[in-house]
């Protein structure tokens, strides 16, 4: 009730100023440093639909912040104890995939650590573009009450992924991935009324820092293709991927369940090109609520290929299909106009019946700098999507295997 209230009345006072302003003034609000995210975007939205669309923009970005994949945990070098020497072997030629699952475990007691870096500058939400986003409409007798708001946001998700393996056996690996997420927020909305008046201006600029949903991982390797040890043959895995509600979902850095991927790998080691590929199923123990739908579960599909270039060179390209079932994408539809205004309909940005899809493009390298130290190259291109999104995002990392 106290939060209704204070709405109205925000409402109320913003209609009040907008009567008597000239088409030549605008009214500047700057919102308050210590809001939420997501208070952020629904200050930003249309207050005469509830502020609707920025709940719905805040969870677009959640989930694309907490759906991101992270570099693999597993290291670049691989190795196995060849009985005849007593001494680790290298079991492969190539320092593996960026960011999917080969079968190869790390061999027993190797420990692996590393870390990458992501910067994503958001373009569009759906169709939408971030710099001329409709943010809603309401429709009344009065000019004075009716009008749209748009807005012109900028979203960036800036991610810093430590990892750490372990091979348990040689045939069980585990590990975990802690990720620290800066979301940076700024931006405008305007409201302009039937009148051709701007009544209402909000700006904001807004960082959010924090652990985002942390992720305990393991794989077990079913079996190993025939062929000679070295380089290895292939095989086949199960890796399992949990990931925890550490991340903060009202800051846009997780998504407040527990999520848990199953998936199903499996790669080929004979010569200089290695493809891998996998299929997995996520479960989420809750739902996610959006405005009129929910999100809950994801489906992963990915496939690509090392290449030996040389033999401290590999290179890398492979593709990541996701898709969120329960809701999506987001649209412009009609919601309830808040009560006491005087408006008769509303227009928001809500999600729909269907599912967010999402296709990556994901080229790269990997290069052996010094010792077992590998840097990884790569660039995560958006092919399709129907949710937030951005065109590319540059990924660096470094993994050292000891």
């Amino acid at each position: 009730m106290k939060i209704s209230l204070r709405r109205h009345v925000r409402i109320a006072i913003a209609l009040l100023t907008l009567a008597y302003s000239s088409p030549a003034m605008a009214q500047k609000v700057t919102t308050v440093p210590d809001l939420t995210g997501k208070q952020v975007l629904e200050q930003l939205a249309n207050q005469g639909a509830g502020g609707v669309s920025g709940d719905s923009i805040a969870v677009a970005t959640a989930v694309d912040v907490a759906t991101m994949p992270f570099g693999t945990s597993s290291g670049g070098f691989e190795f196995k104890l060849d009985p005849a020497t007593g001494l680790l072997a290298r079991t492969t030629t190539s320092f593996g995939p960026s960011f999917v699952e080969r079968a190869l475990t790390a061999g027993e007691g190797k420990v692996s650590v590393g870390a990458t870096f992501s910067s994503t500058n958001y373009d569009k939400l759906s169709d939408f573009s971030l710099s001329n986003l409709p943010l809603g409409s309401v429709t009344a007798a009065s000019p004075i009450v009716s009008g749209t708001t748009t807005g012109n946001l900028k979203i960036k998700n800036q991610t810093l992924a430590i990892s750490g393996a372990v091979g348990v056996t040689p045939k069980i690996d585990v590990g975990v991935v802690v990720p620290l997420v800066t979301v940076k927020l700024s931006g405008t909305s305007s409201f302009v009324n039937g009148n051709g008046v701007v009544g209402r201006f909000v700006e904001t600029n807004n960082k959010f820092f924090g652990v985002g949903d942390i992720a305990a991982l393991a794989k077990f390797r079913l079996l190993k293709f025939k062929g000679p040890d070295v380089p290895d043959p292939g095989g086949a895995a199960i890796n399992v991927v949990m990931r925890l509600p550490t991340g903060d979902r009202d800051n846009l850095r997780g998504l407040g369940v527990t999520r848990t991927l199953g998936s199903f790998v499996i790669s080929f080691g004979k010569g200089p090109l290695k493809p891998h590929g996998s299929v997995g199923f996520e479960y989420w123990n809750k739902a996610v609520d959006v405005p009129g739908e929910h999100l809950k579960n994801q489906f992963q599909f990915n496939g690509g290929v090392e290449i030996v270039a040389a033999p401290k060179l590999t290179i890398l390209a492979d593709v990541l299909g996701q898709r969120v079932l329960g809701a999506g994408p987001v649209e412009l539809g009609a919601v309830p106009p808040v009560a006491g205004l005087g408006a008769t309909a509303a227009q928001s940005l809500v999600f729909v019946d269907g599912s967010l899809n999402k296709l990556t493009f994901i080229p790269g390298l990997k290069v052996n700098l010094i010792g077992k130290m590998v840097l990884s190259l790569n660039a995560l291109v958006t092919m399709s999507t129907n949710g937030l999104h951005a065109k590319v995002t540059p990924v660096a990392g470094l993994n050292l295997t000891k």
